[in-house]
């Protein structure tokens, strides 16, 4: 019984959308035509480093990126385009990276992420590593951002 109420109100507030009546007129009125619909928002434009910088929330379970802050699992990645691998104070490094002569270049940057075990054996990172070259190339145009 409670189904077959509603299901009559639906038909009724249907039926209501069909044709309506012109004030006091009688006479019946054709419904409105619908609007067109608006072209779809185009996507906003990011930049590389805006992307780099949603990519690098996975980064940021083990690094920081903040001038100043402590490191955490990782080092803290502020200033590292340009600096030498196994370098920066108070991080203890692998004996892999403080006997490297790496300088993280925007190559070295690349191929490490891609694959971290590949690049420098021995290294501690657990980070199975990012193949989309696009990606990287995102985020290191973000880690070139923080200096």
């Amino acid at each position: 019984m409670k189904y077959a109420i509603i299901f009559a109100a639906a038909l009724t507030l249907a039926a209501c959308g069909a044709e309506s009546e012109s004030a006091g007129s009688g006479e019946n009125v054709a419904p409105a035509a619908e609007a067109p619909s608006p072209a779809p928002a185009a996507a906003p434009t990011t930049t590389p480093e805006e992307r780099g910088r949603k990519l690098f929330n996975e980064c940021a379970i083990c690094h920081t990126a903040k001038e100043g802050d402590p490191h955490r699992v990782g080092p803290n990645l502020f200033g590292v385009v340009g600096r030498s691998a196994g370098k920066a104070d108070g991080f203890a490094y692998s004996k892999a990276f403080t006997d490297s002569d790496v300088v993280w270049t925007e190559e070295n940057l690349s191929a490490f992420i891609e694959n971290p075990q590949a690049f420098m054996r021995g290294n501690r990172m657990a980070y199975v590593g990012q193949r989309d070259a696009e990606k990287r190339a995102d985020l290191i145009a973000y880690l070139k951002t923080l200096k």
